[in-house]
């Protein structure tokens, strides 16, 4: 019977701990989701009007304490920015939409109307354009060296040789050049240029050989003699009065150039000038001077902290501020009005009120 008696005691201990339990459970839970409901109302309420622009200016100012004490190799390292700006430089996929955005806001921008209302002189200073034309005076080394790589480029050698042998060709083949003053010729052609071929076979092609025969032998003394000759003319008189006359005839000039170029030729510039970077995408060139452009910055910019390398930008913390004091009441207003403000409150908030941390601390 005192058996029966222990066991009857111990059977009621476990039903009041059972029960214990279940209140204790149901408590817990009332208590998790009145302070989920108030620490999301504070939440919303401190993200609101003035709250929200100061908090967001407070963390603002916390980061820029770390950036003033933080370099850029302790924060960052090389080969992960290198590996990013990999990523988004070559690797990224261009979408087949992006010519025709491009080219939409550039055709809006090329017929704005104030195109039309401004000068070149409203846009560049004259005072700038003095200064401009003063420096590359002052840069005599690097015009030098301008002309001669221009003068021995192919494409001009090329270029100029066609401009010499069309040129000599006319003068001698045309109606009124040298063939025709040659004694007895002006009568066999009777005025016809035409009539060179037909009735002295073989002239003109003889003549074209011994011209081009000669512009190649002589083509390298000309470029010398016109090396020589703009290095000698163009010196700060010459180059200053060249220059006068560039500003004269274009300072008064309007950037309008919509009678130039219509929507359809802008758009096929934009489409070749996306194929043309995308090509260079795939070159090991772009990836070569990507990935060492950011190892070269590491190495002489790994010990500045990023406030000095925001700084150089023009980035300070007035700037900052004054930044977030004038967008972050837009930004707030408008992802509360949209609900993200909440969802993302709720999202922060709920994963520590639905975690076992929370219900261990209350237990």
């Amino acid at each position: 019977m005192l058996q029966h008696g222990i066991q009857h005691v111990k059977l009621d201990d476990r039903l009041e701990l059972g029960i214990f339990m279940n209140d204790h459970a149901a408590a817990t839970d009332d208590l998790r989701e009145r302070l989920r409901q108030a620490h999301r109302a504070f939440e919303r309420e401190q993200w609101q009007g003035a709250a929200g622009r100061d908090r967001l200016a407070g963390i603002a100012d916390r980061i820029w304490d770390w950036a003033e004490a933080t370099t850029l190799a302790a924060c960052i390292d090389a080969a992960t920015v290198r590996e990013a700006a990999v990523r988004l430089s070559l690797d990224l996929s261009l979408p087949d939409t992006l010519a025709g955005v491009i080219g939409g806001v550039a055709d809006d921008l090329v017929r704005h109307e104030i195109n039309r209302d401004t000068r070149v002189r409203d846009v560049v200073d004259e005072s700038l354009y003095d200064d401009g034309v003063s420096l590359f005076v002052e840069l005599e080394a690097l015009r030098a060296r301008l002309i001669k790589r221009l003068l021995n480029s192919p494409v001009y050698t090329a270029l100029a040789s066609d401009v010499l042998y069309q040129g000599i060709k006319d003068y001698i083949f045309s109606d009124t050049g040298a063939i025709q003053s040659l004694p007895g010729v002006s009568r066999l052609i009777k005025g016809s240029s035409s009539a060179v071929s037909k009735r002295m076979p073989g002239l003109e092609a003889q003549v074209e050989k011994r011209v081009k025969a000669y512009i190649e032998n002589n083509t390298a003394k000309t470029l010398a003699r016109s090396e020589a000759y703009l290095l000698g003319s163009l010196d700060e008189t010459r180059i200053r009065a060249i220059a006068d006359e560039i500003w004269a005839a274009s300072a008064d000039e309007t950037l309008s150039v919509a009678d130039l170029l219509d929507g359809d030729e802008l758009q096929r510039m934009i489409d070749y000038g996306l194929r043309v970077w995308q090509s260079l995408r795939e070159t090991e060139y772009l990836g070569v001077m990507i990935e060492d452009g950011v190892t070269r910055f590491f190495a002489r910019h790994g010990d500045t902290t990023l406030a000095e390398l925001a700084g150089h930008v023009g980035l300070d913390r007035a700037t900052l501020a004054a930044e977030i004091d004038a967008l972050a009441p837009e930004i707030i207003a408008g992802l509360a009005e949209t609900g993200l403000l909440d969802a993302l409150v709720n999202d922060q908030i709920d994963a520590f009120y639905d975690s076992p941390a929370f219900t261990e601390a209350v237990s």
